[in-house]
């Protein structure tokens, strides 16, 4: 009988590196993928700007879809990213707006620093409960997915049966870790995106002035 279970459990062991094998060959095709991505946006984002400064006249339709080309979300504005593309490292500016848009508002209007929270979330205390809150379910959600692999040290869970109840766990618990440590780190982008604008004024403002002496 114990011979048996030494054999389910090296299947299932065999089974679960296999597995991560087959998990860690798609992450490299992603990351090789993402680097051809990183190729094809730049071109495009330079040929783009090239045809932008030759014809300052281009058809509004034309100008907004390819300005949301390069920032990579339909959503945005062509105020919006025009204004997101004059601050520095406007290709970082660019991704926290994505990532942070929940939580922003862009205000043309308001001169020189036009990126702001919403009402809702102006407060920071308002942005910390919730960056807090998001790190406590993430770690529930991570604890509770790794459990089948703690659990038999404490003969709670059979050994036998621990990877097979991980793999479960793993496809219901890991995702939903993600999803909230995500959450939280949309409103942290969004807070270094506040804040670093903040610092392109000021550092343009200095300047500014340097060059008025």
């Amino acid at each position: 009988m114990s011979g048996f279970l030494d054999y389910e459990l090296l299947y299932k062991l065999a089974t679960f590196l296999l597995g991560a094998v087959a998990t860690w060959r798609v992450v490299v095709e992603l990351i090789r993928g993402r680097h051809g991505s990183l190729r094809d946006e730049y071109k495009f984002a330079k040929e783009f700007l090239q045809e932008l400064k030759a014809n300052p006249d281009m058809h509004p339709f034309l100008k907004q879809k390819g300005f949301q080309a390069i920032a990579g979300d339909p959503r945005l504005s062509t105020l919006e990213i025009e204004y997101l593309l004059s601050l520095q490292d406007s290709a970082r500016a660019l991704q926290d707006y994505v990532l942070g848009s929940a939580y922003l508002v862009h205000q043309v209007t308001a001169g020189a620093k036009q990126i702001t929270f919403k009402k809702k979330y102006m407060r920071p205390w308002a942005r910390h409960w919730r960056k807090a809150g998001y790190l406590v379910l993430y770690a529930f959600f991570y604890l509770v997915g790794v459990a089948p692999l703690i659990l038999p040290a404490f003969k709670v869970l059979q050994i036998s049966s621990a990877l097979t109840t991980f793999v479960f766990s793993v496809v219901f618990f890991f995702p939903a870790a993600f999803l909230a440590l995500r959450a939280g780190y949309r409103i942290s982008r969004a807070e270094v995106l506040v804040s670093t604008q903040y610092r392109t004024s000021e550092s343009s403002l200095h300047a500014d002035r340097r060059l008025t002496l």
